[in-house]
This record gives C-alpha cells, structure tokens and sequence, in this order.
C-alpha cells in the first residue's frame, strides 16, 4: 500500500467508512463532492470534501480534466490503498461514529 501522509485517512470512523465504501462499489466512476454527498446523506458534505481533498493531497484520487466543477476519481494506488484500509477495519471493532 502506497503510504498515507495525511493518518486521519487511515483511521476508521463511520463516515470515511461509508465513503471508501461507495467509492470502492464505482472505482472507475468520476465524482464530483456534490455526488458523493448526496449518494451519502448520512455523511456530512464537509466530511466528505475533507476526505477528497486529502485523498487528492495524498495522490489516491486524481482530478478528471476538462470538467467545470471539481470532479475526481480513484486512481490505481488510490483503489488499492483504500480497499486495504477497508479490510484492515473490517478486522477490527466497528468504526466510532462521528467527524470524518
């Protein structure tokens, strides 16, 4: 797995949760905040803009080009990383709710 700079990614919490969880179900799939949001209405919106945007710093989502509002997608390493995350957690306790 590619290393994370930014830990809070690495730690379980419900939200990042159910947001590697959707990603994971569409790797291949362009997404904009305002999608991924609304896919999870459980999640707060700036829970899910702080996860894409650390994901983004840390090179595990790449910025579509040629697309008017910020629209994002896995890349390889990114799919790999969070998918390891996801089995990593499912072995441990459930995830504390809460901040993303």
């Amino acid at each position: 797995m590619k290393a994370i700079s930014a830990t809070v990614l690495t730690v379980a919490s419900a939200p990042r949760q159910r947001i590697y969880d959707a990603l994971l179900a569409e790797p291949g799939r362009d997404w904009t905040v305002s999608q991924l949001a609304s896919l999870l209405p459980e999640v707060s919106v700036e829970a899910v803009r702080t996860t894409v945007h650390l994901l983004l710093g840390d090179g595990l989502m790449e910025i579509v080009p040629h697309t008017r509002a910020l629209t994002v997608r896995l890349t390889g390493e990114g799919r790999a990383a969070v998918a390891e995350l996801r089995s990593r957690w499912a072995a441990q306790a459930p995830p504390r709710e809460g901040g993303a």
